[in-house]
């Protein structure tokens, strides 16, 4: 089907953002620009018409890649094959696949090594986003790879198999567990005594629990996913500021999407569930330097993995049932409960 003298969007799209981001990746530079002009087969991805250069580089783009040669008409012909939202999608899977690669220093190669696309994936599970999300976001890479002519890395059997456990997941959605209420955040913290190994530790989860909940927190800017690891959005000590009647956190921009700045904690008339009362005990007795903001008395940051067990055990004695109660439980509380905490 030929489309001759059809023009890119006048404005970017979806598509367009994902093919211009694309195209600053290493050795993607032969993809057409898209909105700067129509590319031909003289015109390779906006290289000079008649030059060595141009006649070179459209000579490689052609042996590499399967777009023929009218690159852009190609393109335009993609983007009429999926819709707005699905590209949406691929877009940001991308630019959270490029943000993580960042974050954690890693190679920037094409094709995409499987091991980073491993690492992608078992972060975004460590977050507890919902296997649908991460569905999409896989099989957006994938896509993106097979566009270009690279191999696709979800063939890579262990890829295939924790993707397959994905679909198969029967346990719930971050919507659908259960909501830590005020109620709920009261009982949690009177069973801390009985959880927690010393009278450090029910200070810190009872700074921990009263933060999340009022501070509407992700999982993964509270406590970390890994000893050791780089974790942007993770809150440290110089990112709160007490005062004598609030508390600022200053939070960090995620790659996942969030985009808050600043959050402010005012004091709360009960003063048994006050994060900002919470917070004044814990800093006085938290160990001294920098680092993340909540840490035990070795000054190790508390993991996931140490928070969900707290809080499942403190739920256990109040006689509520762990399963269903998530990471995102409190921020989920806080959203339902419709609280003015938070600025």
């Amino acid at each position: 089907m030929q489309r001759a003298g059809i023009e890119p969007p006048a404005a970017p799209s979806p598509f367009w953002a994902l093919v211009a981001l694309l195209r600053r990746e290493p050795g993607m530079g032969w993809l057409p620009r898209g909105l700067g002009g129509r590319a031909g087969p003289q015109d390779p991805g906006g290289v000079e018409a008649g030059s060595r250069e141009g006649a070179d580089e459209l000579s490689q783009a052609h042996r590499k890649h399967p777009l023929g040669p009218w690159p852009l008409e190609a393109l335009l012909l993609l983007e009429d094959s999926g819709d707005s939202h699905l590209w949406h999608i691929y877009y940001n899977s991308l630019k959270n696949f490029l943000a993580f690669r960042e974050g954690m220093a890693l190679a920037a190669i094409w094709p995409i090594p499987v091991d980073q696309v491993k690492e992608f994936l078992l972060n975004m599970e460590s977050q507890d986003l919902p296997p649908a999300k991460i569905i999409m976001y896989m099989e957006g890479l994938s896509f993106i790879s097979r566009m270009v002519d690279h191999p696709d890395p979800l063939q890579d059997p262990v890829i295939c198999h924790r993707i397959s456990g994905l679909k198969h997941r029967t346990g719930p959605s971050n919507d659908q567990y259960s909501p830590v209420t005020i109620e709920v955040l009261r009982s949690l913290l009177g069973t801390l005594e009985s959880v927690c190994s010393s009278p450090y530790e029910c200070i810190l989860f009872r700074a921990i629990f009263t933060v999340a909940f009022f501070g509407a927190l992700c999982i993964e800017e509270i406590v970390a996913n890994h000893q050791h690891r780089v974790q942007p959005e993770l809150l440290y000590l110089s990112d709160l500021q007490l005062t004598a009647g609030s508390v600022n956190l200053s939070l960090h921009t995620s790659y996942m999407g969030q985009q808050r700045n600043l959050i402010r904690l005012r004091f709360s008339k009960e003063m048994w569930v006050c994060p900002v009362e919470a917070l004044h005990i814990y800093v006085a007795v938290r160990p001294r330097g920098e680092g993340p903001l909540f840490v035990h008395l070795d000054s190790m940051a508390v993991t996931k993995r140490e928070f969900l067990t707290v809080f499942h055990c403190a739920l256990g004695l109040a006689g509520l049932p762990p399963n269903q109660y998530g990471a995102h439980s409190f921020r989920l509380g806080n959203r339902e409960s419709g609280l003015s905490w938070v600025f």
